[in-house]
């Protein structure tokens, strides 16, 4: 205290002595204002130090303090404030203390003129760049608060402020890539901010990168649990990264995100449920989750009708219930806001849906239903809305109304893709296919990534203007876009058609499928078909019996046709799976139900030999036989191929060459008879086919029939020609060179005519297979005949290796005709070798991992 005083005396005595010093009246008063009791005094000394140097910024700055807080003169403490900013525009506390001041009285105006002409004089002014920032920030002129709190960032780098308030500029000004990195500054900054952290976490919705949103909106949980929007934004991400899920095909786990998210949003609803927005976030998840909650087969141990029946039902419930929860989530949140015309339209997709779960629904197509009624509330708010007048026509029963409605909205908008679209579908539904087609071509030249019209294109294989490759191609492009189920089984039947089942898509598309509508029979079925033509027998076989199941507990009543190739194609794959009993029982309820076919008998007596019971395929047989006139042309050839291969192995060659004679000669007119009938003949010394052989020949079309019929033709050769017990090979290969000339770019013929010249054992022709193969590196695994062109070549190699190598001690041939590229054969037949050994291998090891019983 003593110290105290004595500073002050020797500060006043220093001023008794120089009373003309305006910096000792200075820091006598800086001195008297900070011992906090004497402030009266020290503004009194300041007085006198800014009329002694009016230039003293720091004196004026004080007494502006001093207005301000202890005689609370606002008037004179803003005049000092702005002679001391004036004085030097660097000063942040003056500047600070000014905009507070000014901000309290409601002087937005004169605030920012302050800042902006402190900016302008001074370039170091930063405080003025950071207020300035602010203020345009408040008033949402974001271009120029970008520039100002760039400049504010020089002076203040670690302010996670002006981080944030930057990246909310960015942001408005869709500069998202800059937004995301200036708020994650101020995260760094500061790890508290939630702000920043729920700003950022929308920027990465609005990307669609919704795994780092939700990231962003569970790290904003963590430190405000009951912040509604960080809420909302883990809402809104589960449910976008679930559609993404679902339109991969990973619908379980889409189904698991989507649950999450409903918890979410019903905890967001408590805090906050008079907000409409969280409602209709709450409906869209529910009804996300009615339209993507799969069928899970291996819930449930389906044995029979019954157990399925329950499966569906379960299924059905749980769909059902989620959308009445989302068609409530949505009338709370019209209720809250009459206005919002979208969500009307909300409320009518969800209640279209909640029909759709009920197959004995029948309603009056004249009469207005609900989701129409409520399309037409929207419609009253917001007429000229042209996204409305579509779902108007998407969602309407009258096919008048949908065409009204669909044009309605395209001269709103022409350009809209969609209600070309389902205009394209409405066509064609009226069977009007020019002006179907027309419509979608104008949909697809508007957005080529419209689902719709690919798959209305596909269509056109009905009407013969489309090859079925073309069609799957089409229909395939509009699956990879939207992955519905109704566009998946249409894949799957044109993949039948067009000889594609075998392809990948195909199975995964057929698989989607029987989880998004495993109540359709014809999800199971082409689920089978696929299986079967990918000799997944017994998968195929518990498919069928699932189409039969859907069939039987389904209110709709389908045409019998479809119940009997279900049928027949579970009689099918149970015979090729090796159950021959269970095929004849299928094959016995198919005749007792009056259903079996010519395909069916052929599966009928096919079984029947496998079982031993000859007597029983062949009265089969004469069944089929029988029925040949009544069945189509394609079918016939089919039965009578199937016939004439039975006949030879349960009565053997005399009785199936004795048989065929007697058959019309009209039948015959197929390529597969023909070679089923030659190669018949081949195995007969006497030739007793040749009249038929020969004019069956006249019906080989393709380049690939002719080949093959000339690869027949050698081999009879070897085996007529030969002698006792040997082979004839000469015979062969005259006739495959003849052909060769004919056919020089027949791979079938070349593998033959090499495989041949290496069984010949006539020395010196061991390096002829090289000038007969064609190969390259790429297609080593390549097998057409026979052997492959590779294991042809590289045995010739290995051979001309061994007889021709005089001189033992050379690793190399001394033959005079060396092969090319020998080391190589050698290498590749050892590899194809390895391949062989590591399948057996693998054969081996599952053979074992079987308990022995």
């Amino acid at each position: 205290m003593e110290a105290t005083d004595e500073e002050e005396r020797r500060l006043e005595e220093l001023v008794e002595s120089n009373p003309d010093d305006p910096s000792l009246h200075f820091q006598l008063g800086l001195w008297l204002w900070n011992t906090q009791t004497q402030k009266e005094k020290a503004a009194e000394h300041w007085v006198i130090s800014v009329k002694l140097n009016p230039k003293n910024s720091e004196a004026f700055k004080f007494l502006g303090h001093y207005y301000a807080t202890v005689s609370v003169d606002v008037q004179r403490a803003i005049k000092c404030y702005q002679r001391a900013i004036s004085l030097n525009p660097d000063d942040s506390d003056a500047g600070e203390a000014l905009c507070d001041l000014l901000d309290r009285q409601g002087k937005e105006t004169l605030e920012l003129a302050v800042c902006k002409d402190a900016s302008h004089n001074s370039p170091r002014a930063f405080w003025a760049f950071r207020r300035l920032g602010y203020l345009q920030v408040h008033q949402k002129k974001w271009s120029e608060a970008v520039k100002s709190l760039q400049h504010a960032i020089r002076g203040y780098p670690t302010s996670p402020d002006l981080w944030g308030a930057l990246g909310l500029a960015y942001h408005r000004l869709g500069m998202f890539t800059a937004a995301i990195k200036s708020y994650g500054r101020a995260i760094e900054l500061d790890d508290s901010r939630v702000f920043a952290l729920v700003e950022c976490g929308n920027i990465f919705l609005m990307l669609g990168s919704f795994r780092k949103g939700i990231e962003q909106f569970q790290q904003a949980l963590k430190i405000s649990p009951q912040n509604v929007s960080a809420l909302y934004g883990l809402a809104s991400g589960l449910l976008g990264l679930s559609k993404e899920y679902v339109n991969l095909g990973a619908f379980r786990w889409g189904a698991s995100l989507l649950e999450d998210a409903s918890k979410v949003a019903e905890l967001s609803i408590q805090l906050a449920g008079n907000s409409s927005c969280t409602w209709k976030l709450h409906g869209d998840i529910q009804l996300a989750y009615a339209q993507g909650y799969p069928w899970m087969e291996e819930s449930w141990s389906l044995e029979n009708k019954a157990e399925f029946d329950k499966s569906i039902s379960s299924w059905k419930n749980t769909c059902h219930l989620a959308a009445i929860s989302a068609r409530n989530s949505y009338q709370r949140a019209l209720h809250l806001a009459p206005w919002q015309a979208n969500i009307y339209i909300d409320i009518a997709i969800s209640s279209d849906l909640i029909f759709s779960f009920h197959e004995d629904y029948t309603h009056d197509k004249c009469t207005w239903q609900l989701p129409e009624k409520m399309t037409l509330g929207a419609l009253v708010i917001e007429s000229d809305n042209f996204e409305f007048w579509v779902a108007l026509g998407c969602l309407s029963e009258c096919n008048a109304l949908k065409q009204h409605a669909l044009i309605r909205g395209l001269q709103l908008d022409v350009s809209l893709a969609n209600a070309w679209a389902y205009l394209g579908k409405l066509y064609r539904e009226e069977n009007e296919k020019k002006l179907a087609r027309q419509a979608f071509d104008c949909a697809r030249g508007i957005d080529p990534l419209l689902a719709l019209p690919w798959a209305g294109m596909s269509a056109d294989i009905c009407t013969g203007e489309s090859t079925p490759d073309d069609a799957f191609q089409s229909c395939l492009h509009a699956v990879k876009i939207l992955p519905l189920a109704g566009f998946q089984i249409g894949l799957a039947k044109l993949a039948l058609l067009s000889g594609n089942l075998l392809s990948s898509q195909v199975l995964g598309a057929i698989q989607q499928a029987v989880q998004r509508a495993p109540h359709y029979h014809e999800s199971h079925n082409l689920n089978g078909l696929v299986c079967e033509a990918r000799f997944h027998f017994q998968a195929a076989i518990v498919s069928y019996r699932l189409a039969r199941y859907a069939i039987n507990v389904s209110a709709r009543t389908f045409p019998e046709s479809h119940l009997k190739d279900i049928s027949i194609n579970l009689a099918r794959s149970l015979s090729k799976a090796g159950n021959d009993t269970g095929a004849v029982q299928e094959c016995e309820y198919l005749e007792k139900e009056g259903m079996l076919d010519a395909e069916g008998l052929q599966i009928y007596a096919l079984s029947l030999w496998k079982l031993g019971e000859h007597e029983a395929a062949f009265s089969k047989t004469k069944t089929l036989a029988a029925s040949i006139r009544t069945i189509d042309k394609t079918s016939a050839a089919v039965s009578v191929t199937f016939i004439c291969r039975l006949l030879y192995y349960i009565s053997g060659q005399d009785l199936a060459i004795a048989s065929i004679l007697k058959m019309p000669k009209e039948l015959f007119e197929s390529s597969k008879i023909s070679f089923i009938v030659s190669s018949i003949n081949a195995l007969d010394q006497n030739n007793r086919l040749e009249s038929i052989v020969s004019s069956g020949r006249y019906f080989l079309a393709s380049h690939e029939e002719i080949t093959g019929m000339h690869y027949l033709i050698a081999l009879s050769k070897l085996i007529k020609h030969g002698k006792e017990q040997h082979l004839e090979f000469q015979s062969g290969i005259s006739h495959l060179r003849k052909a060769l000339h004919m056919y020089p770019n027949s791979n079938l013929i070349r593998n033959l005519l090499g495989y041949l010249l290496m069984a010949s054992e006539v020395w010196g022709n061991t390096h002829l297979p090289s000038r007969c193969s064609a190969f390259d590196a790429s297609d080593a695994r390549n097998k057409e005949g026979l052997k492959s062109a590779w294991e042809i070549f590289s045995a010739g190699a290995v051979a001309c290796h061994a007889m021709g190598n005089s001189e033992p001690k050379f690793s190399f041939p001394t033959c005079g005709c060396q092969y090319p590229n020998g080391s190589d054969s050698v290498k590749e037949l050892q590899n194809v070798f390895m391949e062989y050994v590591m399948q057996f291998l693998n054969l081996v090891h599952v053979a074992c991992s079987f308990p022995i019983p």
